[in-house]
């Protein structure tokens, strides 16, 4: 198995850029630069601590993502944030590099909020724990929040300490007819009161939603709003990008706005209360409208510009944690 004092030796004796790759499954997201040389994290896997009854775990980032799911489900836990699993290969090490969540984020949370801890290889090779390792812990720079989303430019992740939930006692996904308009309007109603919602889709005139928690509680909501069951696979294969919509695009364009924005294009699938909006193969750039775009390509620049502030603090940061520019540089953009 790979060990953190393996990890340190590459980390310290690198001559150039490292490619830091778990199972690979995040490599249309940014730019990958397949010349540098690769650091596999893939060997270095495994719970390291898990303690049901205080709801924490924690983890080697090689883990994969099916295999810690499993683990969890085996006491009827859960992680909230609901992470995509792109393929068996998928680590809990590149869910957290690269700071996504499933279905559930609008109603249980995103990546950052159930990161307690983590540990991490910065650029003198040297491994440090940022965080703690139990829910009430608050020691130190919140640092291992700010490895969410960063793609690995920051330093090594090593290891993650991650908050778990109860799984819901029951769920049901349902399927209703409704005009956009209609489906907004419900899907914003059953945010505005205690609901079991826990994800919500819509797409091609149908409103699909999911109901967790308590048995009475699913069903008397389901008894309100009506609908037909269907499959609750839906949502791990909207997740991890497998649904029909995306399996033909070349360019997969994702906004992240508010759900009360306009709806400014036909978009393929709208999800998170509409907040997430996705659209393929548009015909023309669609960053006109109101949010942050993500475009998942091989060709396309992934991230949109930064205002000059942004672009400050980005390289700042990046200046202070590898300052001799080995972590996946250009990953989120020139000099980042």
């Amino acid at each position: 198995m790979l060990e953190v004092k393996d990890i340190s030796a590459r980390v310290a004796g690198a001559t150039g850029p490292l490619r830091i790759v778990g199972g690979n499954t995040k490599k249309r997201y940014g730019h990958v630069d397949e010349s540098h040389d690769v650091l596999e994290m893939a060997g270095h896997a495994g719970v390291m601590d898990y303690h049901p009854a205080e709801l924490v775990v924690r983890v080697r980032a090689g883990t994969r993502v099916s295999e810690l799911v499993s683990t969890l489900a085996e006491n009827h836990q859960v992680l909230a944030f609901e992470p995509p699993i792109h393929s068996e290969t998928s680590t809990v090490g590149g869910v957290v590099s690269a700071g996504l969540s499933g279905s559930r984020r609008p109603y249980g949370g995103a990546v950052r909020d159930h990161v307690l801890g983590a540990g991490v290889v910065l650029f003198d090779g040297e491994y440090r724990a940022f965080g703690g390792q139990v829910m009430k812990n608050v020691a130190g720079y919140d640092v291992s929040r700010l490895i969410c989303g960063a793609y690995g430019t920051l330093g090594v992740v090593a290891d993650v300490s991650l908050k778990v939930l109860p799984a819901p006692e029951v769920e049901q996904s349902l399927a209703l007819e409704m005009s956009i308009d209609d489906a907004q309007e419900l899907v914003l109603s059953l945010t505005r009161r205690v609901s079991p919602m826990s994800a919500s889709a819509y797409s091609n005139g149908v409103l699909r939603l999911r109901l967790s928690g308590l048995a009475d509680d699913v069903a008397s909501e389901r008894q309100s709003i009506g609908g037909d069951e269907i499959d609750g696979g839906y949502w791990a294969e909207l997740d991890a990008l497998r649904l029909d919509a995306f399996q033909n695009a070349e360019h997969i364009w994702r906004l992240s706005t508010h759900s009360l924005a306009p709806i400014e294009h036909v978009y393929d699938l709208l999800d998170w209360g509409f907040a997430q909006r996705w659209l393929m193969d548009p015909e023309s750039n669609p960053v006109s409208a109101e949010g942050h775009w993500t475009c998942i390509s091989n060709t396309i620049p992934s991230f949109g510009s930064l205002n000059a502030l942004e672009q400050k603090l980005h390289r700042n940061l990046k200046k202070v944690f590898d300052p001799n520019g080995i972590f996946n540089p250009g990953r989120l953009g020139e000099d980042i």
